[in-house]
């Protein structure tokens, strides 16, 4: 802290503080343990009574700590470490500024200690949670485990596939038509794809990652976070375009005292994976304000498919992880310029440099016959953000955002060692606008009726331009901008209509809420999602929640700016033929790519959940939830095997039989390539005998159901110390048509696809000088259908171990082994010799991992 105790007592003070403790207190005294006996009660009560026993100044907001409750304290500990167990972990912090300061975590600040409602991702409302269940990871849970960034996150979520968009996924795209563009790192909630899970920072979008609408998460130092909160559920009533699988808030430390800095070496035990990382955060915080800002530095070297016993039948020069070096940065401020009115800023910045290469043949390296691309990838973010209080309980606020993520990609395709350079730029941009206000309506018998509302406009831009060079010559293959702008507004309504003033038998809590969303795109589309939730406790041990609402997702831009393209082939292609066959010499058009029709996709959820914390063991919870997922209008090429398509009734609708000469003169004059003629023969409009469009529509529905389930339990154990337990799984069943009269295709528990069951569990304990954690990651097994005979491909299963040292104050040694058993991935059938021969959307080739880091806060 930068500010003296008195300062701090003024302010408190004026807030409205509490007080407890002696005013004169020896040092000795203040670090030394007390054997605390104390049962879970009041927040408030605890707080005097540890201040009593320990002889301590303890300071806090009555407004902070009203309504809360802490954990039982029993054991020997300091006054700090019994404060910081019964306050938990998330919404209140400790900190020691001659007296024990109690209040709201910084980033819920808004300039005045007295603040103490906050917003939980779920919600508009301040002060309560949604009905949708919530998932929060801290980063000091992520550290004790030896998770190194934000990039390793996206294993441990069990809702979350780790197909899409990620670095892990390793081949050309032989991988169930899925490819690591540039080395990114986006969150696939449900297997939904990255575009159907929104990804916010501290509440407010980012602009989209190269093709497909991710967010690159794997650009903000973990040093940084605060926390994540995920709900994997329906979220567009409250958060728009994209939030079907459901919403991922990253938030940021808003304060930092001082300076920390660290280093991190590791690498895997059979080779490759090399990875060195530093970073340093630094900050202050005084009276009215604070700010954090973090650097990190990480670069990794590749695996080749030489160091893995299970791809040596590889050309050694193929590469299972790429090589990457990045540098970002994340700046986070607040302070307050009036009585009432504060300024916050969060601002990002990211170059990130990575190699990629993928042999054609098993005979010869990378650099005669492969490819090799090379993406660059620049970011950055700045959203500055004006808070109001505006009396009578209310608050505003108006925020805009400005943002790039430009990929340029230089690649190398090689045959014959004869070399053709290609350029790749997909460059996505972001403006957005908001004001929002919340605050109370009514006093209802079970608390404050409240209302939040709000809207706002977004612009965003797709700038793509792809080129290859022949002989010198260099040929631009795709040059197109797509803009898109939407106005929109929403508001939400929480009536508490049971509570602490009013419980009953069997009704301890009772709140109703609404939420609609109205969103309109120009020329595109216009969407109105509403959702409703109900959260109800018959005791104060248990709640069930449930919501329903729509979702939905606006087409991407590199969907709608797709070149349609034709092309001729020769009718004898076609098996089976229909019936009459086609005349000889016959020619068949087929119509693909994009399709400036493209409407919205929707979708309506369900949740149903329920939270047990009983009061005869503090410190538990147990949360389980039942999900389904009905995602219609899902874009996708109707025709997913066009050699049969004229004989297949299922796909009866996007052939067109006997066409006229006219009806194929128009449409081939309308294709902005031209007529691609692969027939062998002149092109002769009269002689084209069908037309199969498949083009990109609106017509696949995709379902996803399942369970999941979540333990936590937090201990403080009789010699001071802690035990925490953490335990979450997740079981999802899902299918796809293509077109509604195609049956149904699982798209769980198919390889390549999210697996049906996914868990992660992990135990830590810890004094202050010691650390300890053990981690499993678990992913289950898949089937093989592509070929005649089924296969079975085996589960994956991680053992992590993470232990911290702190032999002098504010130094931190940590030694972590990932994949202790060192799992490898299990082998898979490929028609191409130098395909990946295993499934790396589910399953990775790093092995056991070592890493050793040395933290110092100066």
């Amino acid at each position: 802290m930068t500010i003296s105790k008195r300062a701090l007592c003024a302010a408190l003070l004026a807030a409205t503080t509490s007080y407890a403790g002696l005013s004169a207190v020896p040092a000795h005294a203040q670090a030394a343990s007390n054997n605390f006996d104390l049962p879970a009660q009041d927040l408030a009560t605890t707080l005097r009574a540890i201040a009593r026993q320990a002889g301590r100044e303890i300071l806090f907001a009555d407004a902070d700590v009203r309504g809360r409750q802490s954990a039982a304290i029993r054991g020997n500990y300091t006054a700090e470490q019994a404060v910081r167990l019964a306050i938990g972990d998330r919404l209140l912090v400790a900190e020691e500024a001659g007296a024990l300061v109690v209040r709201v975590r910084p980033q819920q600040e808004q300039g005045e200690l007295a603040q103490a409602e906050i917003t939980v991702t779920g919600t508009r409302i301040r002060g309560t949670t949604g009905p949708s269940p919530v998932t929060v990871i801290t980063r000091r849970r992520l550290e004790e485990q030896g998770v190194p960034d934000l990039a390793s996150l996206s294993r441990i979520i069990p809702q979350n596939f780790t197909g899409g968009q990620n670095p892990g996924v390793v081949g050309g795209g032989d991988q169930g038509g899925q490819n690591n563009i540039n080395n990114s790192t986006t969150l696939n909630l449900r297997g939904l794809g990255p575009d159907a899970t929104l990804t916010l920072i501290n509440g407010h979008r980012l602009p989209y990652d190269a093709l497909n609408q991710g967010v690159d998460i794997s650009t903000i130092p973990l040093a940084a976070l605060d926390r994540i909160e995920i709900i994997a559920d329906g979220a567009s009533a409250l958060y728009g375009s994209d939030a079907v699988g459901g919403v991922a808030n990253i938030l940021l430390r808003r304060d930092f005292d001082g300076l920390q800095t660290s280093a991190r070496i590791g690498g895997s035990t059979e080779g490759g994976n090399a990875q060195q990382e530093v970073d340093a955060t630094g900050g202050a915080h005084w009276s009215s304000g604070g700010f954090m800002a973090a650097l990190d530095y990480s670069k990794a070297t590749p695996i080749y498919a030489g160091d893995r016993s299970y791809t040596r039948a590889l050309d050694r020069s193929q590469m299972l992880s790429t090589w990457s070096r990045q540098v970002s940065g994340v700046l986070a401020g607040h302070q307050a310029l009036l009585p009432g009115i504060t300024f916050e800023l969060d601002a990002q910045l990211a170059d990130r440099r990575s190699r990629k290469a993928n042999a054609f043949f098993v005979t010869s390296s990378v650099d005669a016959n492969g490819m090799i691309n090379s993406p660059v990838v620049r970011s950055y973010a700045v959203t500055p953000s004006v808070h109001f209080a505006l009396g009578s309980a209310w608050e505003a606020t108006l925020e805009a955002t400005d943002g790039e993520s430009r990929t340029e990609i230089r690649s190398r395709r090689i045959l014959n060692s004869i070399v053709t350079p290609g350029r790749l730029i997909y460059d996505n941009r972001l403006t957005n606008f908001e004001g929002s206000a919340e605050g109370p309506l009514a006093r209802l018998p079970g608390g404050d009726a409240r209302l939040a509302i709000g809207g706002g406009y977004r612009r965003f831009s797709l700038d793509i331009n792809t080129s290859t060079t022949v002989a010198g010559v260099t040929r631009v293959t795709r040059d197109a901008t797509e803009n898109r702008e939407s106005v929109f507004g929403y508001g939400e309504l929480s009536l508490p209509l049971v509570g602490a003033a009013n419980r009953m038998p069997l009704i301890d809590a009772l709140r109703l809420s609404a939420a609609v969303r109205y969103e309109r795109y120009e020329g595109i589309d216009e969407v109105a999602t509403p959702k409703l939730g109900l959260v109800y406790s018959p005791a104060r041990d248990i709640t069930f929640k449930y919501s329903w609402g729509r979702s939905f997702k606006i087409p991407t831009l590199n969907q709608v700016n797709q070149v349609r393209e034709g092309v001729l082939f020769s009718a004898s292609l076609f098996s089976p033929q229909p019936t009459p066959p086609l005349p000889a010499g016959a020619t068949v058009l087929l119509l693909a790519g994009g399709n400036p029709d493209l409407g919205a996709e929707r979708a309506t959820a369900s949740t149903l959940t329920v939270e047990f914390k009983p009061r005869f063991l503090d410190g538990l919870r147990v949360e389980a939830s039942w999900f389904d997922i009905d995602y219609r209008d899902r874009i996708a090429s109707p025709v997913s095997s066009v050699l049969s398509a004229l004989a297949n009734p299922l796909v009866a609708d996007f052939v067109l039989r006997a066409p006229t000469p006219t009806q194929v003169e128009a449409l081939v004059a309308g294709l902005p390539l031209g007529l691609s003629n692969q027939s062998g023969q002149t092109y002769d409009p009269s002689q084209v005998a069908a037309i199969v469009d498949s083009s990109l529509r609106n017509t696949a529905r995709e379902h996803a159901r399942g369970v999941d389930v979540a333990l936590d339990y937090l201990a403080a154990l009789g010699d001071g110390s802690t035990l925490q337990l953490a335990a979450s799984a997740s079981y999802l069943d899902a299918d796809r048509r293509i077109v509604a009269t195609q049956p149904a295709e699982e798209r769980a528990g198919l390889i390549f696809t999210p697996p049906h069951f996914r868990a992660h569990g992990s135990a830590s304990w810890s004094t202050p000088e010691v650390q300890l954690s053990a981690s499993l990651s678990y992913a289950g097994g898949t089937l093989d259908k592509r070929f005649l005979t089924l296969d079975r491909i085996g589960s994956f299963t991680t053992i992590d171990l993470s232990g911290a040292f702190r032999p002098l104050r504010g130094l931190e040694l940590r030694l972590t082994v990932q994949n202790l058993l060192d799992e490898a991935p299990d082998p898979i059938r490929t028609s191409d010799p130098a395909a990946i021969p295993f499934d790396s959307t589910n399953q990775s080739p790093i092995g056991r991992f070592l890493s050793f880091s040395v933290t110092r806060q100066w």
